[in-house]
């Protein structure tokens, strides 16, 4: 089974390639431009891949919100050109959607529940995913929240919660975390591993929700790092008030996985990444 994989040097796309080994084809910006349709449609149709998982995304939440054009450029158009190809070509698509397609209202939300996106980041995603099920054919919408894990080979890969924890205690006495905004919490490497598990059992196509068991706000988050790690730093826990960003976020949005076996707790896959990276 050939896997080509879109964003290869990204930090999913990292792990989704050591996952799928020598089944893998990664393609990055310096091998595709994804934004040119005609060229990208070219050479999929060279290289007659089984499955493309798309890990290309424009993930700053707050700058969408003055980058409209480009988040839904690549969040919306282009998933939705590499439905056609698909569709087409009779390729598996495997697309990456966010829990922040929900508004928070509910707090826990299961595959089957409507989406209600809050800001321009969230708009472009959900529109992705609307995409994709209006052209159909073999698809797999994956949402997932709060990707942490090995930082990807890419001068553009953005680093982890957990390394930005690091750094700033590095240059502060006391972090100020936000305790009001929850979410599930995802290990980039499980993530990787369920994508080939989902794809190699064959399951039913459609929407999953993937992360790890359990949630936390970013202040429990970065708790649970500093303990594992032993480094004693000041944790404030404040209101998301006290940082006005310009893109709106949701309260609670943990997602529930109804489809698949659950992936072990955050707290169990950052002990190791934590162990085997700090």
């Amino acid at each position: 089974m050939k896997v080509l994989i879109l964003g290869s040097k990204g930090m999913l796309g990292g792990q989704l390639m050591k996952v799928f080994d020598n089944e893998a084809v990664g393609w990055d910006r310096g091998d595709a431009d994804v934004t040119e349709f005609k060229d990208l449609k070219l050479k999929i149709e060279k290289l007659k891949p089984a499955v493309i998982i798309n890990c290309v995304a424009y993930n700053d939440v707050d700058g969408a919100e003055d980058n409209r054009q480009a988040a839904f450029k690549l969040n919306a158009d282009v998933p939705g050109e590499l439905a056609k190809i698909c569709k087409n070509s009779d390729i598996v698509l495997v697309h990456f959607s966010t829990n922040y397609v929900f508004d928070g209202e509910k707090g826990e939300y299961k595959e089957t529940d409507l989406p209600n996106p809050l800001g321009v980041y969230a708009k472009s995603k959900y529109r992705g995913e609307l995409e994709i099920q209006k052209i159909g054919g073999k698809f797999y919408i994956i949402r997932t929240a709060v990707l942490f894990g090995p930082k990807g080979e890419s001068e553009l890969s953005k680093k982890s919660f957990v390394e930005l924890m690091f750094d700033k205690s590095g240059k502060t006495d006391t972090i100020k975390l936000v305790d009001d905004e929850i979410s599930s919490v995802t290990y980039a490497v499980d993530l990787a591993v369920q994508v080939k598990i989902l794809l190699e059992m064959g399951k039913p196509l459609g929407i999953y929700h993937i992360t790890n068991s359990d949630s936390a706000s970013w202040y429990d988050f970065a708790r649970e790092i500093f303990n594992i790690t032993g480094k004693k730093v000041n944790l404030e826990s404040v209101s998301s008030k006290t940082f006005p960003r310009k893109a709106p976020r949701p309260k609670k949005t943990v997602l529930l996985n109804t489809k698949l076996p659950k992936l072990r707790p955050w707290q169990e896959a950052l002990k190791e990444f934590l162990i085997s990276n700090f």
